[in-house]
This record gives structure tokens, C-alpha cells and sequence, in this order.
């Protein structure tokens, strides 16, 4: 018989001569691999019926039909086929699973381990691809199972053994190659690892096992943990407890330029220390990203690191970077491993008892950098004991505070002088000294952020004097901003710091920060928050926390919120992609609700101005009850008010332009802000011009001319009053024109033109009679009665003062009563009624003090003194000179003396 070669580790061969024997029929080749696995190589038929013909009967005449083809493609294998079975003769030595059980057996009785491995690589040379490969009968299932599930032992055992003679590198190939084969297998990852770990690659060990444990959802941390894959042999049980202890010092290098921290550093030592009462030794710091959280923990800690003697632990936990975040597991194995401890039962919950164990009689320091939130860092704290730990997160952690009594420091932006300094410390006084000219720029466009600052004295220290304005150009434009606060890694660059925490935020809070990027700011009022979304009130509200939370935008007063510049330059990049009509939607909102309560405030201050505003039922408007109501709300939103006349401006929309201009302006005259009022007033007219009528225009010209007049150009005013009327009269508007004469009878007197002053008012009044305005006719009758004062005629302008008051007086116009009532006390005085005219006077102090209309208010009080002092109530008129000048202090006066007498001779 030819010496023939049988296998079936592979594709199921007979070779005879080193060439495949051609059995053509699967069925034959089927019953050759059954009889050549069966013990003996004997299987009765009802072993090959259920192999061949899974779930038929044996059926004797065609398994004899079968075998007649074996015996013709193999002569001789065949030695019985009948009586119920089958069975074929071959010689063991030429049957590729009997060598290889006769390797595994020799593996077994090696007594040296290289024996054993060369055992073992030999009875895996017998696998040629997967066994029965080729055999598509459902009877094969099993066998396939039994017969790979031996090579994947066997396989296990050839690297077990590698790695025990030193061959790690053959080790990690054979383990890398079978766990595509069997990614389940415990043994083999574990194989894999002591690898790792003897090649010296054991930065490569977390990555894998965080993949392992995502993927097949079973804990491998313990794999981490010192000795945990020693191999076979101590895969089980404790190591020996070490005699020493280890003290690990893993702080990284202390910031030697930490400016403006001196008091949150005091804090965190006295919680450290264990001195802050009601709070244990956890101290947390939080800030938005750039702010130098972990530069202060590490500074912290350096000034700490003698109370703790047993060691300081740091680890960088990865909650804001751009890969996945550290594991709980693998940070408490590396902690473990550092203190030298091995626990009892290598769980989670076994690490952690462990790990808090081994902290309860040390005094170790952990800084835990980094943290997404409260549940990434808790089993990571230490217990009860002499303990402490410091960590850092962009998210406002309060559950440590609640739950663990943590001391929560949060970090602010520097103020403009630390800012400075910390300028000057980066890069030196020679330095410093050229950087001088550019010094606001640069404090202005890093926004008091210590990461900014740090980038841009490092590129100034790296180019040449000549390249700094440049540099600065570029901080200067938003457009810009960020690409030269960029050093190009992750750590150096606010635009990668700053996309780590947006891309975490949920889309609702995203999309609320894109819509805070494009209202104008510099804050932000609840009210205002919820007109941005108001279908989603509770949405707003879920999303604003959301963003607090993360330090992205701050809360600087009650329910105002504020967006740091450079979150704003990121956030523009995605408000610039958005479509023209999302972004003009927002705008229009915003716009539309700072009006409109604007304008609320405005009518509480001017109650007789008329604007072409119009209703908005759907918007919530403000509802001041007083005048000190509506000026405070203008104090707090002034600054977005302005911005947002800016933003009308720089879009084109001429209407927002002109009419949020005009409902500043009384605000701006009583809180002396008249340059201010001048520029946009300006900008004003011309937006007026293009959107609104020639009535419009002419209320334009009418606000100029009063601030000329606030800013003594009276000149300049009387232009101003002049185009107003004819504006007026050529449009027919008699409202106008009354307004017009009454302001510019105004200015004529203070200009020492009392008689035109006077036939300015008279017209003014017989418009306003016309048109039935009481409001307007008081105002008439008043400056009637002022320019008889100027005339000398008192008894006449007493008489019109008097009407005026009749008229005003238990009207909502506080302004204008006050007014008389300061004109009614100027004619007493003259009259040398001195109590008529110090009533007079109180009373209309009392209601400019209402208006807080400081400049109107320290007048009136000056005219008050003199009286009282005419009158002998000496010390009364000492108290109200006082009063004047602490009001004219707060108006930015210097010489108070000169403004007091001033005010004495304003006509």
C-alpha cells in the first residue's frame, strides 16, 4: 500500500506521494474525516448517519456506497464495512491530530521548560487552518468546536510558555494572532499584557485593557495591578506583603510666576491642614479652561508637601481632553502599585476598599487633575485619616461639596494689574520694557486668562522687537484672536482647550451658547436669556445651568450672565457658518427685547415722550414702578444696550439703530454720560434719516441739541433746535414744531436772549393748547414764567410758574414738576420770599432725588443753601452745601469749589 498522509487540522486531506488523492464525492470525504476521528478509526453507522445525514436514520446500503468509493479513491484503507459499523486502518504516525496529541503529551511530561516549548510549537505545526475546514455538514459542528477548542489551549500553553523562557516578543505575536481568532479569551489578553509589560511597553496596557473591557463589558482592571500576570503560576493568590513602604513624589514642577492666587491658596492650605470648619481635607478647584487650575493645585501642593510624608500622588484623569477620560480602575491599580499595596480581592470595590485602607494610617497628598465630574473622581478620594486630596474640573463640582464637605475655590480671570504682572514675570523686565505700548492690548484680548497670557509672552520672548505689533494686531482682531493664542498642542492653544468642553456640552446648551456668542452682551439678564427661546423656558433654563456649570459662562450678579471674550471669538467661528436667517432671527430677538423694556424705563423717566415703537404683547416687559426702578434697570443693562446700538449699526437695521439711541438718551443725560449720548445720537440721525419720517428726524435733531446743551455748546444746540422746527413745520407736524420752539426757548435763555426766549414759549403754548397737552402746556407756562424771571417781571413770571404748577402738579411727569418747582423757588428768592422758596426747593429735590437726576439734583440743592442762609438756618444750609458737593464728587467733579459757583450764576 502507498504510504499515505491523513489531516484533518485543516482542510480534510489524504495525500498520497505528497499530492492530494481526488475523492470527488463530499459525502466520501466526509466519511473518510468521521472514520479517521473515531476511536480506533471504527464508527458504526449510526455515528456516521448522524455526521453525514444529521437527524435521518441509519440507512445500511448507502453508507456501504459510500465506503466502495473510500476503498476505490484509497485502496486498501478499508478493512470492514457492514454488521452495523465502519472501519478503515491507517498508520498512527500519518494522521496529523494523532501527532499532535503525542507533542501535547510530551509537552506535559517536559520537565524544562524550553523542552516543553518546543513541544508545544510542535503540536501547533500540525494546524494548517481552521479543523474540517472544507466539511459543510451540520454533523461536523461539534467535532470543529472540540478540535479548536484544543488548539486554542494548546495555543495559550505554547505562550505561557514563551513568555516563562523569556521570549516575550514571541509571546505578544502569538497572543496578538490568536485574540483575533478568540477575542473572549481572558487568558489570552492576560498573555498579552505580561508581554507588554516584559517588553517594556506598558503604556500600552490601559489603552488595551479600557478597549477589552469596552467591547466585552468584563472588569480586566485587575490586570493592572503589580504581579497580576506574572503567569500561570501566580495568577491566583496574594503577593507577599512588601516591608517598606514606598513614598512616591509625583508632583510636577511647581509654577514659580503663580500671580494673584495668594488667597485661595491661604484657603486651600487651611483645608488641607484640616482647619476649615464644617469642611474635610478636599479642596476643589474649578474655572473655566485656561484659567490655571492645575497650576495652582501644583502650587498648593508644593507649599503642602511637608505635612504630607507619605507621598504625593498625581494623575492627570483626562475629563476635558480630547480622548476618553482616565478609568476609575486603572488609576486605582497605578495608586495601588505606586503605594506598594496588593489588594485581597482584585474588584473594583476590592481597589477601592483597599485603596482607602492603605490611606487610613499615611498622610498622602493626591492631586487629582482634571475631572469630568463628581462620580469620575469619587472613588478615587481618600477616606477618613490624616489624607488630603486637591482637585481640579471645568465643572462646577457642588455634589463633593454636599456630599463629601469638599471646599470649592473658584477661579476668576486676573484682574488687569495681576495680569500685568504675570506678563512681566514670563518675560523679564528688559523684555517688558518693549512691550509697554502694547501692554492694554494685551491684557484686554487674554482676558485676565493665565494660559493666554503665558502664549503670548512665550511668542514674544521667541521673535524679534519689530515682530510685537504685529503679534498684537492679530490679538486685536476677533477674527484672528485665537490663532495667536495657539502654540499648536492641545495644552497650548485656547481654541483646543475651549473645543474639549464645548463638544461635551448637550445640543440645547450648545445652541443657547452660539445664540449668547451673537447677543451683543457684555451680560445678559434672565429675562432676556428666556426671550431667545421663548417656546422652551424650561429648556433655557436646564441649558444656562448646563453652561454655568461648566465655567463656559459665569452668573457676576443675580440672574446676569456673562460670556468670557475668548469663549465668545471660539463660539463666533460656528456662528459664522450658521445661515444669514438663524443668525438674523437671534439678533431680532435680542434687539426687539432690549427695546421694548427699554422704552418701559424710558416712558417712567419722560413720560411725554412719543416713540414709533409700537406693542409687544409677546415679549416680557420690564414694569418700573418708580423712576429709581427705571434708572437702575438702565445702570445694569447699559452696557448691552449700548453694544446692542452698535450691533443695529454694524447690520444695517436703521430702525433698531435710531430708536434704541433715543430711549437711552434721557438715562444718559441724567447720569452724565453726554459724550456717549452724543456719539450715538449722531449715528442716530443718519439711520433716521434712511428708516423713519421727517417727525422722527426732527425728535433726532430735538435729543441733539439737548446734549449740546448738556456738554455747554450752546451754539451747536440752537443749530440743532433750529433744522428741528423747520423740519417740523415743513412736515406739517404741529407736535413738533411746539416741541422744537419750547427746547429752543430754552436754550435762547440760557444764551442771555430772554425776549426771543419768551416768544418762542408763547408760540410753544398756543400749539400745545391747541393740541389739548397738558404735559406740553405746563412745560410752556413754565418757561414763560422763567423768562419774566430774566426780564426782571417777577410778579408776572410768579403768576405763570403758578398755572404750570396747577397743571402739573398730580401729573406723571416728576420731571417737569420739579422744573416749576425749581423756577417758583428762583422768583421767591428774588421776591425775597425766603420760606416760600426753600419749600419750593426741598420739594423739587426731593423729586430729582426720586429721578436720581444728580446734576439737576446738586443744582437745586446749591439754590436750597443759599436760601437757607438768607433765611439764618445756618446750620440746615451747611447740610444741603454738603449734600451738593458729595453729589457733585460722584458727577466727576474735581474742583468743587468752581462747580458750586458755577451753579450759581446758570441762568
Amino acid at each position: 500500500m502507498t504510504i499515505m498522509e491523513f489531516r484533518v487540522l485543516g482542510p480534510v486531506v489524504a495525500l498520497g506521494a505528497e499530492q492530494s488523492v481526488a475523492i470527488n464525492s463530499t459525502k466520501t470525504l466526509e466519511l473518510l474525516a468521521v472514520l479517521l476521528l473515531a476511536p480506533g478509526h471504527r464508527a458504526s453507522h449510526a455515528d456516521v448517519t448522524s455526521s453525514l445525514w444529521p437527524g435521518q436514520k441509519p440507512n445500511a446500503n448507502r453508507i456501504r456506497q459510500y465506503s466502495s468509493k473510500l476503498r476505490k479513491a484509497i485502496p486498501g484503507i478499508v478493512r470492514t464495512a457492514g454488521r452495523g459499523f465502519c472501519h478503515i486502518q491507517v498508520d498512527p504516525q500519518s494522521f496529523d491530530y494523532t501527532r499532535f496529541q503525542e507533542f501535547l503529551r510530551a509537552a506535559n511530561a517536559a520537565r524544562h521548560s524550553a523542552a516543553r516549548l518546543d513541544a508545544l510549537r510542535s503540536a501547533l505545526d500540525e494546524f494548517r487552518g481552521a479543523p474540517l475546514d472544507g466539511l459543510l455538514s451540520k454533523g461536523f459542528e461539534q467535532k470543529r468546536i472540540e478540535l479548536t477548542t484544543e488548539m486554542r489551549d494548546a495555543t495559550t500553553a505554547c505562550a505561557f510558555a514563551e513568555l516563562e523562557c523569556g521570549e516575550a516578543h514571541a509571546a505578544l505575536q502569538r497572543a496578538d494572532s490568536a485574540l483575533t481568532r478568540w477575542p473572549e479569551s481572558d487568558t489570552l489578553l492576560e498573555i498579552k499584557v505580561s508581554a507588554l509589560r516584559g517588553l517594556g511597553r506598558e503604556h500600552l496596557i490601559e489603552p488595551l485593557l479600557a478597549h477589552w473591557e469596552r467591547h466585552s463589558g468584563r472588569p480586566t482592571v485587575h490586570l493592572l495591578l503589580n504581579g497580576a500576570t506574572e503567569g500561570p503560576s501566580t495568577a491566583t493568590g496574594d503577593a507577599p506583603p512588601s516591608t517598606t513602604r514606598p513614598t512616591p513624589r509625583q508632583l510636577p514642577i511647581s509654577p514659580v510666576d503663580l500671580i494673584g492666587r495668594e488667597g485661595q491658596l491661604d484657603r486651600m492650605a487651611e483645608t488641607l491642614a484640616g482647619r476649615t470648619p464644617g469642611r474635610s481635607r478636599l479642596a476643589v478647584l474649578t474655572g473655566m479652561p485656561g484659567v490655571g487650575k492645575t497650576f495652582l493645585a501644583v502650587r498648593a501642593a508644593a507649599l503642602a508637601g511637608e505635612s504630607f510624608p507619605d507621598g504625593i500622588l498625581y494623575a492627570d484623569l483626562g475629563g476635558f481632553s480630547p480622548g476618553e477620560p482616565a478609568r476609575h480602575g486603572a488609576l486605582l491599580a497605578r495608586f495601588l502599585n505606586d503605594l506598594g499595596v496588593r489588594p485581597t480581592t482584585p474588584t473594583m470595590d476590592g481597589m477601592v476598599s483597599a485603596f482607602r485602607t492603605a490611606l487610613a494610617d499615611r498622610a498622602v497628598l493626591l492631586i487629582l487633575d482634571n475631572a469630568r465630574d463628581e462620580e469620575h473622581v469619587r472613588p478615587l478620594l481618600p477616606g477618613m485619616g490624616a489624607s488630603a486630596a486637591i482637585v481640579t474640573s471645568r465643572r462646577q463640582l457642588h455634589g463633593l461639596a454636599i456630599r463629601e464637605h469638599a471646599e470649592l475655590v473658584d477661579l476668576t480671570p486676573l484682574d488687569p494689574l495681576d495680569s500685568i504682572e504675570l506678563l512681566r514675570a514670563r518675560l523679564g523686565e528688559e523684555r517688558m520694557r518693549t512691550a509697554v505700548p502694547f501692554i492694554d492690548d494685551l491684557v484686554e484680548h487674554c482676558g485676565g486668562l493665565p494660559l493666554a497670557l503665558g502664549i503670548m509672552a512665550a511668542r514674544i520672548a521667541e521673535r524679534p522687537s519689530q515682530a510685537l505689533a504685529g503679534m498684537v494686531r492679530q490679538l486685536r482682531q476677533e477674527s484672528t484672536r485665537l490663532r495667536s493664542l495657539d502654540m499648536g498642542s492641545e495644552s497650548q492653544s485656547v481654541r483646543l482647550q475651549l473645543e474639549t468642553s464645548y463638544k461635551l456640552l448637550p445640543t440645547p446648551a450648545a445652541k443657547l451658547l452660539r445664540q449668547l456668542t451673537v447677543h451683543p452682551g457684555p451680560t445678559v439678564s434672565w429675562a432676556a436669556l428666556r426671550a431667545l427661546n421663548p417656546d422652551d423656558i424650561v429648556g433655557v433654563n436646564d441649558a444656562i445651568d448646563e453652561l454655568t456649570r461648566m465655567s463656559l459662562v459665569t452668573e457676576p450678579a443675580f440672574e446676569r450672565y456673562s460670556l468670557h471674550d475668548l469663549v465668545r471669538a471660539y463660539t463666533a467661528e460656528f456662528v459664522d457658518r450658521q445661515a444669514d436667517e438663524e443668525r438674523a432671527q437671534v439678533v431680532e430677538r435680542v434687539l426687539r427685547f432690549l427695546l421694548h423694556n427699554a422704552r418701559a424705563c424710558d416712558r417712567k423717566l419722560d413720560p411725554a415722550r412719543r416713540l414709533p415703537i409700537g406693542e409687544a404683547p409677546e415679549i416680557e416687559v420690564v414694569a418700573p414702578i418708580h423712576a429709581q426702578d427705571a434708572m437702575s434697570w438702565f445702570e445694569a443693562e447699559y452696557a448691552t444696550l449700548t453694544a446692542a446700538v452698535g450691533l443695529a449699526e454694524k447690520r444695517g437695521l436703521d430702525h433698531y439703530t435710531w430708536l434704541l439711541s433715543m430711549v437711552l438718551v434721557t438715562f444718559q443725560w441724567r447720569s452724565g454720560r453726554h459724550l456717549e449720548s452724543l456719539k450715538q445720537l449722531t449715528s442716530a440721525l443718519e439711520a433716521a434719516g434712511r428708516a423713519a419720517s421727517p417727525a422722527d428726524v426732527a425728535m433726532v435733531h430735538r435729543m441733539l441739541a439737548g446734549t449740546y446743551r448738556s456738554l455747554s455748546d450752546l451754539p451747536r444746540a440752537i443749530s440743532e433746535l433750529r433744522r428741528a422746527v423747520r423740519l417740523s413745520e415743513d412736515d406739517g407736524d404741529v407736535l413738533g414744531t411746539a416741541l422744537g420752539r419750547h427746547i429752543l426757548g430754552v436754550l435762547l435763555r440760557e444764551s442771555g436772549a430772554p425776549g426771543e426766549a419768551l416768544d418762542q414759549f408763547t408760540d410753544a403754548l398756543r400749539s400745545f393748547e391747541q393740541l389739548k397737552d397738558p404735559l406740553g402746556q405746563g412745560a410752556a407756562l413754565n418757561g414763560i414764567g422763567s423768562a419774566r424771571y430774566d426780564l426782571g417781571q417777577y410778579d408776572a413770571g410768579l403768576d405763570y410758574c403758578r398755572r404750570s404748577l396747577a397743571l402739573l402738579d398730580g401729573e406723571n411727569d416728576l420731571n417737569g414738576l420739579a422744573h416749576v418747582l425749581f423756577s417758583l423757588g428762583r422768583i421767591r428768592v428774588a421776591m425775597g420770599n425766603h420760606g416760600a422758596a426753600v419749600a419750593d426747593f426741598q420739594r423739587a429735590h426731593g423729586l430729582y432725588g426720586s429721578l436720581t437726576y444728580s446734576s439737576r439734583e446738586a443744582r437745586t440743592l446749591v439754590w436750597l443753601a443759599d436760601t437757607l442762609h438768607s433765611a439764618d438756618q445756618l446750620p440746615e444750609a451747611e447740610l444741603a452745601i454738603s449734600q451738593a458737593r458729595i453729589l457733585l464728587r460722584e458727577l466727576g467733579e474735581s474742583d468743587l469749589d468752581a462747580a458750586v459757583e458755577r451753579i450759581r450764576h446758570l441762568p
